[in-house]
């Protein structure tokens, strides 16, 4: 009979390891295609203030998502509500201080300070839900933000100077790690095509007052930044297709798969997209083969690799506490 009880537990963890196997392969997919992504954009953006080409994208995407969301429309409830407007507004909040910090930063200090995600995430956990961090989880953490430091080119002799610009991007790596750890925690159970409609809808509005908001502020007696946008044709629809293929698409896949990967190993992975857009951009030749590239991919590499085997670690621990649990009833 223990027998029989312990084949059935088997057979029912291995949905979940399959299920968890194939969230893996969607993070990699989507930290191969957001890194690519940058690399797209950047003739775009010759054409297209970043706060106005934002808005356009989200616009794009939200529309998009709504029309095929459509036949889903009646699963939409409170719930929605509560999580994904909250989620997308600190999404939406934290491009915004990306876009104006970076005015005041260099963009090696705004590239590491984006990536605070991976060390927030874990404390925001244990405020969320009170779970602990293990020490494997909190050292890869620590050491993805030190691979973040040199692939950012930054040096210990340099440091960092904290003005508004840096406390600006260092608030939104902190919000975006706010959108990681509440979706992983609190959106398991919705369905992330919708959830992520309703985040790109809140993006879009945060992102069309920003636009707004940053021309009529002005320092020095310029603007912080202008609006700057082209009607031609070629430019929106590769807007609109780089957004709904790359962004969107990405968005869903990354929310799904939270459901069985945990937060903290996300926010540890997402970084390794810098790494892609440095290797996609030196392919592309408009960038320069350099010694952080390698050692802070590699590092990032490393802390991917030892968050994951604590996310393993932890799964298997839970399976054998329920097959304990299991065999003793």
């Amino acid at each position: 009979m223990g027998k029989m009880r312990t084949e059935t537990v088997v057979a029912e963890k291995n949905p979940g390891s399959q299920r968890r196997l194939i969230a893996y392969c969607g993070i990699i997919f989507v930290i191969l295609i957001w890194g690519i992504y940058p690399v797209l954009t950047s003739d775009l953006l010759e054409h297209y203030s970043g706060g106005t080409y934002s808005f356009i994208a989200s616009l794009f995407s939200a529309v998009a998502l709504s029309l095929i969301c459509i036949p889903k429309m009646r699963q939409l409830n409170l719930s929605y509500l509560k999580i994904a407007v909250p989620t997308g507004f600190f999404v939406g909040l934290a491009n915004l201080l990306q876009k104006i910090g970076l005015q005041y930063t260099t963009p090696t200090q705004y590239a590491f300070l984006e990536n605070l995600s991976c060390v927030v995430v874990p404390i925001l956990l244990f405020l969320f839900i009170r779970k602990r961090p293990g020490f494997l989880t909190v050292f890869s953490s620590i050491l993805c933000l030190a691979g973040c430091f040199i692939l950012s080119g930054l040096n210990l002799s340099g440091g960092i100077s904290f003005g508004k610009g840096e406390i600006l991007c260092a608030l939104a790596g902190i919000l975006y790690g706010v959108n990681i750890a509440a979706t992983g925690v609190y959106a398991k159970k919705l369905d992330a095509m919708l959830y992520v409609m309703i985040q790109i809808w809140m993006n879009a509005v945060v992102s069309g007052v920003a636009i707004i908001a940053l021309d009529r502020i002005t320092v020095n007696g310029a603007p912080i930044e202008a609006i700057v946008f082209s009607l031609d044709w070629k430019y929106l629809l590769s807007i609109a297709g780089l957004a709904i293929l790359i962004s969107a698409f990405g968005w869903i896949i990354r929310t799904q798969s939270l459901k069985y990967v945990n937060p903290s190993v996300v926010a540890v992975l997402m970084p390794f997209s810098s790494v892609v857009t440095g290797v996609v951009a030196v392919c592309a030749g408009k960038d320069k083969l350099a010694y952080p590239l390698l050692g802070g991919g590699a590092i990032i590499l490393l802390s991917s690799i030892l968050s994951s085997i604590a996310d393993v670690r932890e799964d298997n621990s839970k399976s054998d506490k329920n097959q304990e649990g299991s065999d003793g009833s």
